[in-house]
Parts: structure tokens; sequence; C-alpha cells
């Protein structure tokens, strides 16, 4: 964890990194998922977290630890 700012708190408080999954460009019924199966398991970028999901499709959070307010903080061009 790390001292952060917290503009809901108004003091530095702890904050730890979360990631979450983006949510998919392809629709919701069988063959649309199924699209992004093969999008994602022919994907050339095979740049991955420990955790196993690419990085093209996560987002990075900063999360306040007293209040718990979220804050996207995608940096670098593995976020874009």
């Amino acid at each position: 964890m790390s001292k952060r700012f917290c503009e809901v708190c108004g003091s530095d408080t702890e904050h730890k990194e979360v990631m979450k999954q983006k949510p998919s460009k392809y629709g919701k019924s069988k063959k649309e998922q199924f699209k992004a199966f093969l999008d994602g398991f022919f994907s050339s970028s095979s740049t991955s977290i420990p955790g196993g999901a690419s990085l093209e499709l996560t987002d990075r959070y900063i999360v306040c630890a007293i209040c718990g307010k979220a804050t996207k903080e995608n940096h670098g061009s593995e976020f874009q």
C-alpha cells in the first residue's frame, strides 16, 4: 500500500492498487462471446500480468483504504 492524498477524506491515506477487467466490446450472446474468446486466444500481444489477464483487457484503479473511493489510473501504453 502507498500513501496518497484522497479528495474525499481530505488527507493522506493508505491506497491499494486494484486491477479490474474492462467491459467487453462484444455482446452477451454465445456467438459474440465465442468471437471474444477467439480474439483473445489469437491476440498477437501475449504480455500478461501474473493473474493471467492481458493488460489490454484490464483497468488499473487506486482505492482509498478509508473511504473506498476508486480512481482509475491507467498510465503507460500497455493500458491504451
